[in-house]
Parts: structure tokens; C-alpha cells; sequence
């Protein structure tokens, strides 16, 4: 896929590293540069909860109960490191939640 748009994404870094020179952006990985850029996301964390799977859990569970307990004492910044940790991005999905895919492939 990279090959497709290679003409694109060097077109795009050409423009960024004129704005932002390339040795200043080197130093951060990829999860610090889309923080800087992006800023932290406003997360709700009812709305993790609410469409959060469990596998071998229920929302019941004790450990699964805790585990909300301490997440929504989160600070903002504990918050988009966690959504980071279990999605692998910082930020929501457009539509919440809900529009997660999960691990079975399925919304």
C-alpha cells in the first residue's frame, strides 16, 4: 500500500519538514509525535465502559469492576495513555466507542 501513495507521502513530508525541520522531529516516537500534534483526546470513559468486550469476564466480574474504578480516576494524560495501550492509538473513534472493531473482526 505504501508504494501506491509513495509519491503522496513524500510530497506530505517534504511540506511538514519545511514547517517543523526533520532533526527536530526524529527525537520523538510515534506516539509522541501524534500527541504533540493532535493534542489529548477528550475521553469518555462511560462510553469505553459501555462497549468495552469481555472475553473469560463479564462486566460483573470483581477485577473487572476495580479495574473501572481506577480508570475513572484517570487524569487526562493516564486516560490517552490507556487508549493508546489497548488500541493502539490515542485517539476516539469518530463515532465513539461503538465504531471500535474488535478482536473478532466485528464493531
Amino acid at each position: 500500500m505504501a508504494q501506491d501513495i509513495k509519491d503522496q507521502i513524500e510530497a506530505f513530508l517534504e511540506g511538514f519538514h519545511e514547517l517543523i525541520p526533520q532533526k527536530l522531529v526524529q527525537i520523538f516516537d510515534d506516539r509522541e509525535l501524534e500527541l504533540m500534534i493532535s493534542g489529548l483526546p477528550d475521553i469518555d470513559i462511560q462510553d469505553l465502559k459501555d462497549n468495552t468486550e469481555y472475553n473469560n469476564y463479564t462486566r460483573e466480574s470483581e477485577v473487572v469492576k476495580w479495574f473501572w474504578e481506577v480508570v475513572s480516576e484517570f487524569e487526562r494524560p493516564q486516560k490517552a495513555a490507556l487508549l493508546q495501550f489497548v488500541t493502539g492509538t490515542s485517539k476516539v473513534p469518530v463515532g465513539g466507542f461503538k465504531e471500535l472493531v474488535g478482536m473478532g473482526g466485528n464493531l
